[in-house]
C-alpha cells in the first residue's frame, strides 16, 4: 500500500496495492471524514433526453462503509460535497465509492481527529503477516487455506479417492493421481491469489511426496488435511511467518492482571477515565471496536497520545483479537 500521511493539512493520500489493503483504507476512513478521487457516476445534463456514465472526480462526505473482509470489497457511501467542473445537480445528491487496488484516493480528516493512528495504522500495514497460500496435506485429503494478517480462510477440501493400492505399493503410485489433482487447484489459486509464499504442511512422509508436485516451503507437523490448517495456524510452522500484531502489549496486560491488576484497565469507560489522567502508558484497541465506536475512541487517543502513551490496534480475527474481545474490545497498562 502506498501511503502519505500530510499532518498539517490533515490530508491522507492512499492507493491500496492489493486486496489486504482494502482493510487498512478501511480503518483509514470515517463516518464525517471528505474523501476525494476519481470515479464513475450517471449524469444527465440538463435538457438532455438520456444520461450516460463518465469518469469523474468527486468528493463526499462520509455517511457509511460497507467492508468485507474476506471478499476483497470496500465501499464508502456520502453525500456529494465537491464537484469536479461544471457538473450541475450532483453536488448533495448521494453518491458510493468503489475502492480498488490501484486506485488512489484522499482523506481529509476532521480537527478532532488524532493524526498519530493514522501513523499507528501505517506501521500496522507495513509488518502485516505475508500472504500465505497453505496446502495442508494426509493420505485423506488435501485442505486449502489463505493465511493473511486478516485470518485464515479455508479456500476447499479435495479427498483422495484413489483406490487403496497394495501394502508393497510406493507412496508415489499410491499418491500420485491425488497429488497430480491437488497440484492443478493449488496452481488455479495460486494465479489469482498470488500469494508471497506456498507453503505445504502435513506428516514429513506427505510434504515429501507433495513437493514433488507442489512447489514451496516444507513445514511437517502430525496433522494434514482440514485439521492440519488449524496445527499449523497455532502451531511452530507459523511462527517464522507471523509478525503477532499487538501481541507484546497483549501479553504485559495479562500478566499484570494477574500480579498487579491495580495497573490494568479494561473497557472502555475505564480507559477513558485513565486517560483523562494521563495514566495510560499503552493501550490495545480491538479494530472493531475502533470503527464500531470510534468517536469515543478518537477522544481517548487524543489523551494517549498527548501524554506520550502507545497504542497498538489488533485484528479481531487474530489470536490476540479473540482475548482483547473478551476484554470488552480494549484494555491499557497504566504508569501507576
Amino acid at each position: 500500500m502506498r501511503l502519505s500521511i500530510d499532518k498539517r493539512r490533515r490530508i491522507i493520500d492512499v492507493v491500496p496495492e492489493r486486496g489486504e489493503d482494502l482493510y487498512f483504507v478501511y480503518l483509514l476512513v470515517d463516518r464525517g471524514d471528505i474523501v476525494r478521487g476519481w470515479t464513475v457516476r450517471e449524469y444527465k445534463p440538463e435538457g438532455a433526453k438520456e444520461g450516460e456514465r463518465i469518469k469523474v472526480y468527486l468528493g463526499i462526505k462520509v455517511e457509511a462503509l460497507e467492508y468485507h473482509k474476506f471478499r476483497g470489497s470496500l465501499r464508502i457511501r456520502g453525500v456529494v460535497v465537491e464537484t469536479q467542473g461544471d457538473l450541475e445537480g450532483v453536488k448533495g445528491r448521494r453518491h458510493t465509492f468503489d475502492v480498488l487496488p490501484g486506485r488512489e484516493i484522499e482523506i481529509e480528516k476532521p480537527e478532532a481527529y488524532p493524526m498519530e493512528l493514522a501513523d499507528e495504522i501505517a506501521k500496522l500495514a507495513e509488518i502485516s503477516l505475508p500472504r500465505i497460500l497453505l496446502v495442508s496435506i494426509d493420505g485423506d485429503e488435501a485442505a486449502i487455506a489463505h493465511v493473511t494478517a486478516l485470518g485464515v480462510e479455508v479456500l476447499g477440501v479435495v479427498e483422495n479417492r484413489t483406490p487403496k493400492r497394495a501394502e508393497s505399493s510406493s507412496a508415489e503410485e499410491v499418491l500420485g493421481p491425488f497429488l497430480r489433482e491437488v497440484a492443478k487447484i493449488v496452481e488455479q489459486y495460486r494465479l489469482r491469489l498470488k500469494p508471497d509464499r506456498l507453503v505445504l504442511a502435513g506428516p514429513q512422509l506427505y510434504v515429501e511426496v507433495a513437493s514433488e508436485y507442489i512447489k514451496g516451503d516444507l513445514a511437517p507437523q502430525s496433522a494434514g488435511g482440514l485439521g492440519g490448517v488449524y496445527e499449523f495456524q497455532r502451531g511452530q510452522g507459523f511462527e517464522k511467518y507471523r509478525v503477532v500484531l499487538g501481541s507484546e502489549i497483549l501479553s504485559e496486560i495479562l500478566r499484570l492482571a494477574a500480579e498487579r491488576p491495580e495497573l490494568v484497565a479494561v473497557g472502555l469507560e475505564a480507559i477513558k477515565e485513565a486517560a483523562s489522567q494521563g495514566r495510560i502508558r499503552a493501550l490495545a484497541v480491538l479494530d472493531e471496536t475502533l470503527k464500531e465506536r470510534a468517536d469515543e475512541c478518537a477522544e481517548v487517543l487524543r489523551l494517549v497520545y498527548s501524554t506520550k502513551g502507545a497504542m497498538r490496534i489488533i485484528p479481531a480475527e487474530s489470536e490476540a483479537g479473540g482475548m482483547l474481545k473478551a476484554m470488552g474490545g480494549c484494555a491499557a497498562v497504566l504508569r501507576y
